[in-house]
């Protein structure tokens, strides 16, 4: 009769009780990990919103500030629909028309050569103050056509800046105006004050924001 071995201390397998724990621990593991992943990715996403903002800025910026500088004068209206009568000192719209214009100096008559307009398009139409894209038009002007009035060529089908608002180019993805909930501002009827903040999605939990102030003139 061949005598019974007892096994080997160390091939002792694993109770129950020390799987759960091992599962236990692996698991509070796991969630720290997954949530310090999260937590690292909301901080990258928002700092790249950051940096989209701060480039959307400068890029708009310089942009409003040259076509300023080259043009002539300047309109603010309501908004983008209601740009038949425009703002007066003081007062502010979502609508900005730059307009270039020649002068000649056989006859003295001065033309419009060309309209930039720049408008806020919320993306709420039931509430104008809500978020939205600022847009961009830009349009050459006829000579036959450079002495009509300003209204005149925002209605006229061959330079109206696109009949629906949402079809033009977008400057900016998401933004709001400050100044009496508008973004463009009359300074005097000689500057014009932009003030808004530019908005972008940072991540889930919150969005990349910067306040943007500053003033243009056109040469008159």
């Amino acid at each position: 009769m061949i005598p019974k071995t007892k096994p080997a201390r160390g091939a002792r397998g694993f109770t129950m009780v020390e799987i759960l724990v091992a599962l236990g621990i692996l698991s509070i593991v796991m969630v720290g990990i997954l949530r310090f992943a999260i937590q690292s990715l909301n901080v990258y996403f928002y700092d790249s919103g950051r940096l989209m903002v701060n480039k959307d800025i400068r890029t708009f910026t310089n942009e409003l500030a040259d076509n300023s500088v080259a043009s002539n004068y300047f309109r603010i209206f309501p908004d983008f629909q209601n740009r038949t009568t425009a703002v007066t000192d003081g007062y502010s719209g979502e609508f900005l028309v730059l307009i270039f214009a020649d002068t000649s100096a056989s006859t003295g008559i001065t033309t419009t050569t060309r309209l930039v307009g720049y408008y806020r398009d919320p993306v709420d139409p039931n509430d104008p103050t809500s978020l939205g894209p600022v847009r961009k038009f830009d349009k050459m002007i006829d000579a036959a056509d450079g002495s009509s009035d300003l209204t005149s060529l925002l209605n006229n089908a061959k330079y109206a800046p696109v009949s629906s608002a949402h079809n033009n180019p977008i400057v900016i993805q998401l933004a709001q105006g400050l100044s009496d909930g508008n973004l463009f501002y009359d300074f005097y009827d000689r500057s014009i004050m932009i003030r808004g903040q530019i908005v972008e999605r940072g991540n889930e939990s919150k969005s990349a924001v910067n306040t943007y102030n500053f003033t243009v003139s056109p040469r008159g």
